[in-house]
């Protein structure tokens, strides 16, 4: 059976007027017994900082009801243009790392509170801002967490003479650290990895072996690439004995179904959470709907699949592509079907380039459905994904790299 958790927790809201008061807390309860609560969100421009700085906004419950004691007193946040700021409350697990998934935003940091509001003090409390399309009145807020064990993908140590100027750290993980650098008292370190469902933080170990962590604060996106700018306050650079750049998986998706967009219009909010599925070995192949793809009829169900999923916007899923496609003919021979999925918002023009100069002969289809499903279908936990399924489109391996592909054929 699929390894994962549906859990719908029905919250009947009964209709509130926008000055009265709502009762019900929006939580979700982890299996770990952490808590996640929507308190409450607000409109937010950050393209008019100064009209936010004169008044007071009013923030308002995730069903439209008014909430009388806004939780943050910041005004400096927001994302580029009409937005809303959104704050949950944690309990339980103060180290769980979360992500937000917004419409217009693939990847998006929920921060510490800094200026708490009256009341709010003792709370861990955090908050992120989404933009949406300015007609919409209600959304779903998706959030992913992380509450596992970190494990290091990589470890650094620094030469004595190693600036940000003259060296960068590489690594077999898609990763490049900037050498750290002395900034008045802190110590700034500039990380660009890939774009993918893991929680990443990076650790400087002292000479004599305390750990200071950080989880850093994203400083661009490009396609497929995203930075982390990691500030370490009040250590001294010469003091570090090495580096770490750790990670952990997103094990839990929250979302806050119906939340309402605008204070006085009211919703019926509901709370989902589900634990990221994957395909066991034995299991059927999931059926490709919401996935536009042209299958392969010709003895399709006396041959082996090769599914891939991947992002053209990232350069291992491209090249993942383009060694496939160089073997295509060789799997062919040995009983293999290749099929692909891109699972990234690619122009239909720009893909059939691609496609045509690079002599793709497979076919690749392209989600028509929530992405996010989909790959939770499939149990896609990073791209480029493979999965292996024999004639009988039965899973025999998943999530294994292109090294591998060879042994998991020869042993189906």
């Amino acid at each position: 059976m699929r390894q994962c958790i549906w859990i719908m927790i029905f919250l009947g809201i009964s209709a509130y007027a926008a000055t009265e008061k709502s009762t019900r807390e929006f939580v979700a309860t982890l299996p770990d017994g952490t808590t996640v609560e929507l308190v409450g969100l607000r409109y937010y421009n950050i393209r008019n900082l100064e009209q936010f700085k004169e008044r007071d906004w009013p923030w308002w419950r995730p069903d439209g009801s008014s909430l009388d004691k806004p939780p943050d007193e910041g005004r400096d946040r927001g994302a580029g243009g009409p937005s809303h700021l959104f704050a949950i409350r944690v309990r339980g697990n103060p180290a769980c790392s979360i992500k937000a998934v917004g419409p217009q935003d693939r990847y998006l940091d929920v921060q510490a509170v800094a200026q708490k509001a009256r009341d709010f003090e003792k709370d861990d409390l955090r908050r992120f801002a989404l933009r949406f399309s300015p007609d919409q009145k209600q959304a779903n807020i998706k959030l992913c967490l992380a509450v596992g064990q970190w494990t290091v993908v990589d470890r650094w140590s620094l030469p004595a003479r190693a600036t940000p100027y003259n060296m960068s750290l590489g690594s077999s993980d898609q990763i490049i650290l900037r050498c750290p650098e002395q900034v008045g008292l802190d110590v700034v370190a500039e990380v660009t990895q890939i774009l993918s469902e893991r929680a990443t933080r990076l650790v400087l170990f002292d000479r004599d072996g305390k750990q200071y962590e950080s989880e850093g604060e994203i400083g661009g996106e490009g396609v497929g690439l995203v930075q982390h700018i990691h500030r370490f306050k009040e250590f001294d650079k010469n003091n570090i004995e090495h580096i770490e750049f750790q990670a952990r998986s997103y094990e839990c998706w929250i979302t806050f179904h119906n939340v309402s967009l605008e204070m006085g219009q009211e919703t019926q909010v509901q709370v989902e959470i589900r634990k990221p599925g994957y395909l066991l070995a034995g299991e059927a192949l999931p059926n490709f709907d919401g996935i536009k793809i042209d299958l392969p009829a010709q003895d399709s169900k006396s041959r082996m699949l090769l599914v891939c999923f991947f992002d053209m916007n990232q350069r291992p899923s491209r090249n993942c592509i383009l060694q496939l496609a160089r073997q295509a003919e060789q799997l062919k021979e040995k009983g293999v079907t290749v099929v692909t999925i891109l699972a990234s918002n690619v122009d239909e023009n720009t893909l059939n380039e691609w496609v045509k100069k690079n002599k793709i002969s497979f076919p690749i289809g392209t989600i028509q459905d929530d992405r996010e499903k989909i790959r939770f279908n499939w149990g896609v936990k990073s791209l480029p994904w493979l999965i292996l399924a024999d004639s009988k489109q039965i899973v025999r391996a998943e999530g294994f790299s292109l090294g591998e592909l060879e042994e998991k054929v020869r042993e189906n």
